[in-house]
This record gives structure tokens, C-alpha cells and sequence, in this order.
């Protein structure tokens, strides 16, 4: 017999503490269990344990396990709608995905068969089986997306203090089990996009021919409007499980290679030794101290004999040679003079005439600063000349500044 809808809800509506502790208990409930559970959840209004047991029953909420008939779990229907609820998704391996597109393929062919030869009724019967196909691929695609993020999440956490392998084997599994057929729905070089593709280009024929008949050509722009809604919201899906799984997949595989190199390094020092590893020539390492303990007889013997050495008084630094600092030109100073003195045809020899006590180094310094702005015109002459400044010799061409 068909389930009374209004008493279902009503009775999820009064016990719905009972569903949600009887959706999270996965290995299912004998009577005994499932009678407590009812006196935990119930108050004084609540009609008698056993009576509400039996509306589990009765009303399709509970079913004998497989492997016991004393003992109870949820069925399937009633599963998927409290996952829903309380987002505890299902998630969908690529062997579903697999079936949906032979759905697909085939629900194709008959609706192509439809359209060629104009028959609204049966094109009207596969649009839809197709729709609900559509939004089954929909609805696993989303919950694709949540479940990842949800697992992505409890991994993060570590709750159950698990090893980074058993983290790193957990999240290899939802990329390429889960994440994979994500990427399928979107990417076009897979066999999902071809078949999407072939079915869009299916609906459009049948809008052209059934542009007469509005109940046909309604019902195609409906499954067309739906084929691009997945398309859409399985690309957003897949992005949003990418963006939290791939960070935690990249950590955790850095950790678990670090962990797998560490496991062999120690392994192989059981069976070898600890020379076996060179880490002296790896690692480049320069000396290996000891604090506090002699290995050297000839540094210990050394160092007995110097017990009794008494330091001579260190050697007097030399006094100063009295020169004084190494000259100074004022920017400023040097500026004025040069005013003074304009025009002037070469520019470092009358550096050289005018501070004959400065360093060369000091003179060049001046040299390049009235270079860099000189108080008038400058401009370089075209044979190079020679000059003896303070015993060195130094080539160049005169630099002639002129009167502004």
C-alpha cells in the first residue's frame, strides 16, 4: 500500500529528534535499541514506545537489515531525504557517472527518432525522462560539491588523530574517485561534454520542428533551459571542491613524502647502520664537535703543558703620524670659486691648480659634482689631454665651462 504523505510528515514532524539519531546510527537497531531510542525522544504527549515503533514500520521509515531481521535501519528513501536535510551527502563515484551518460545516449537516440519523424506524444515522454535524468546529474554534482567540502573539512579537523598517511590516502580518494567525474561534466575533451553537446544540438532540432506545436516545443526549451543549468552549476561545483581540496591535497602529500622518506631512512639504518646514510657528505657538515671530553691525546698533552704559562705584556700600539684628516672641498665653497673664476678651460686642471693639498680621489669627487651641475655652459674639448695629479697620472679630455 501507498505511504499517507500527511501522516509521514506529521509523524517526522513529532519525532524528528528519533529520525536524525536513527539516520547517524549506520549499523542500524535492534528492537531492544530501537525502544530506548523512542523513550529517549518521546514526552508525555507522545503516544507508547511500541506503538510508535510500529509507525516506524509501517510507515516506510524502517526496513529489516540484510544480514539480521531483528535489527532496523532507514531505508533508502527516507536516507537520501535526511542527508539532504541535514547536508550529509552522498557522494557520487564515476561509475554512476558512467551510467548516466549511457542514459543519456540512449534517451538521445529515441528522442532523435521522435523528432525525424514528428511525433510530439513520444518526443514529450523521453523530454521527460530526460529532465529527470538532467537534474538526478544535477543534484549529484551539488552534492558532489558539499560532500567533498564537508570530508575536506573533517580531515582538516583530525578529530580522530589519524597518521598523515591515512589523511593523504583519504583525500587521494575523493580527488580521484569524486573530484574526477566533476571535472568530466565540464571539461570538453571528455565523453560527458560530446554527449551534452549532442543532446543540445537534439533539443534545438526538435524547437524547429515542433515550432507549431507549443506543448512540444514547451517541453523542449524546459529540457534545453535544464541542460544549461547543469552545465553552469556542475562548472561552479567543481571549481568550489577544487578550491578546498587542492591546497589540503598538495599539503598533505609534501607530508606524506617527508614521512615515507623518513620511514626508509630508518628502516635502512636498522638493517645497515647509521654510516650507511653519509650524512657527513650530504649535508656538507664541517666538524663534528664534542663538548667537554678529549678524543685527541696530542691536544690533551698540549694543553698540560700550558698549565704553567704565564702572558708577557702585550705590545704598545704605535703613536699617530700627526697627519691631520684628508681634505674637504665645501660643494658650496667650491661652487663660488668656480663662479669667480668663469670661464675656465679646463676644468680639472684648475681643480688640480686651486686645491693642490686635496687627495685625488676627493679632487675626482669634486670633479664629477660640478660635472653633474656645472654654473654654466660646459663642453668637452677634442683632443685628450694628460695631468699629473698628486703623482699619478691621469688621461682626459678638458672640460671648458663658460660664463652663463
Amino acid at each position: 500500500m501507498a505511504t499517507d504523505p500527511q501522516g509521514f510528515f506529521r509523524f517526522a514532524a513529532d519525532h524528528y529528534l528519533l529520525l536524525v539519531d536513527l539516520f547517524y546510527r549506520a549499523e542500524g537497531v535492534n528492537d531492544a535499541e530501537l525502544l530506548a531510542l523512542v523513550e529517549r525522544h518521546r514526552d508525555a504527549r507522545s503516544p507508547a514506545a511500541p506503538y510508535v515503533a510500529e509507525q516506524c514500520r509501517g510507515l516506510g521509515i524502517l526496513e529489516p537489515a540484510p544480514d539480521a531481521t531483528a535489527t532496523y535501519e532507514l531505508t533508502r528513501p527516507v536516507r537520501t531525504l535526511l542527508g539532504h536535510l541535514l547536508l550529509e551527502h552522498r557522494l557520487t563515484s564515476a561509475a554512476v557517472i558512467q551510467a548516466y551518460l549511457d542514459d543519456l545516449e540512449a534517451l538521445g537516440r529515441e528522442l532523435d527518432q521522435a523528432v525525424a519523424g514528428g511525433r510530439g506524444g513520444p518526443a514529450v515522454r523521453v523530454l521527460a525522462e530526460v529532465g529527470d535524468l538532467l537534474e538526478r546529474v544535477r543534484q549529484d554534482s551539488r552534492a558532489n560539491r558539499e560532500g567533498i567540502i564537508g570530508e575536506v573539512l573533517r580531515i582538516k579537523s583530525n578529530l580522530d588523530r589519524r597518521t598523515v598517511r591515512e589523511r593523504f590516502e583519504e583525500v587521494n580518494r575523493l580527488w580521484s574517485r569524486y573530484l574526477e567525474p566533476l571535472r568530466d561534466l565540464i571539461d570538453v575533451r571528455q565523453a560527458m561534454d560530446h554527449t551534452l553537446d549532442g543532446l543540445d544540438r537534439l533539443l534545438r532540432q526538435g524547437l524547429a520542428a515542433f515550432t507549431l506545436d507549443g506543448a512540444v516545443s514547451r517541453e523542449l526549451g524546459r529540457a534545453r533551459l535544464r541542460l544549461l543549468r547543469l552545465r553552469r552549476e556542475a562548472a561552479e561545483d567543481f571549481r568550489e571542491a577544487l578550491r578546498e581540496i587542492e591546497p589540503l591535497y598538495q599539503a598533505l602529500r609534501r607530508e606524506n613524502e617527508l614521512v615515507r622518506g623518513a620511514s626508509r631512512a630508518l628502516e635502512r639504518i636498522r638493517r645497515e647502520g647509521l654510516r650507511c646514510l653519509d650524512w657527513t657528505g650530504l649535508l656538507a657538515l664541517p666538524v663534528w664537535r664534542r663538548e667537554g671530553l678529549f678524543g685527541d691525546p696530542a691536544a690533551e698533552a698540549f694543553l698540560r703543558d700550558v698549565r704553567g704559562y704565564e702572558p708577557r705584556r702585550p705590545h704598545a700600539l704605535p703613536e699617530g703620524s700627526g697627519d691631520g684628516p684628508p681634505a674637504f672641498l665645501d660643494p658650496e665653497e667650491l661652487l663660488g670659486a668656480l663662479r669667480a673664476d668663469l670661464p675656465v678651460p679646463d676644468l680639472l686642471a684648475w681643480l688640480a691648480a686651486r686645491y693642490p693639498e686635496a687627495s685625488l680621489g676627493e679632487l675626482l669627487r669634486a670633479y664629477g659634482r660640478l660635472h653633474a651641475g656645472p654654473p654654466g655652459p660646459a663642453a668637452f674639448g677634442p683632443a685628450e689631454r694628460a695631468y699629473r695629479i698628486a703623482g699619478v697620472r691621469v688621461s682626459a679630455h678638458p672640460l671648458e665651462v663658460e660664463a652663463p
